[in-house]
């Protein structure tokens, strides 16, 4: 079973993306920067589900910084956010492998994720 690591910091985003991928992969969440890079310390996911709006440190950042790294920057990306397309290029230029737009369809990000994960 495909490893997802969704970041995000509200409890309803979190509870609609377990309930959407949940079934189908093995989900860990992370709520900030710190958990994210303490998470990939231990384990590499297959793909991460990453909010841009987050607490001290937004997604973008935290989006650098896996790509940045050796050892994550293989791992694919999807930007999940309420930003609406005001910041999907500077998540594309930020190393985001997708983008989609909360409120999200889950089949759509099956596809997406179905699709990035058969390109590892």
């Amino acid at each position: 079973m495909n490893k997802i690591l969704i970041v995000d910091d509200n409890e309803l985003s979190i509870t609609i993306l377990l309930e959407a991928l949940g079934r189908e992969y093995d989900v860990r969440v992370a709520t900030n920067d710190v958990e994210v890079f303490e998470f990939l310390e231990e384990e590499i996911p297959d793909l991460i589900v990453l909010d841009i709006v987050l607490g001290e440190v937004n997604g973008i950042e935290i989006c650098k910084k896996i790509k940045r790294n050796f050892r994550t920057r293989f791992i694919p990306i999807i930007f999940l956010t309420a930003t609406y397309d005001l910041m999907r290029t500077e998540a594309y230029d930020a190393g985001a492998d997708d983008f989609m737009v909360k409120p999200f369809r889950a089949k759509v990000l099956h596809k997406k994720i179905e699709a990035l994960l058969q390109d590892i």
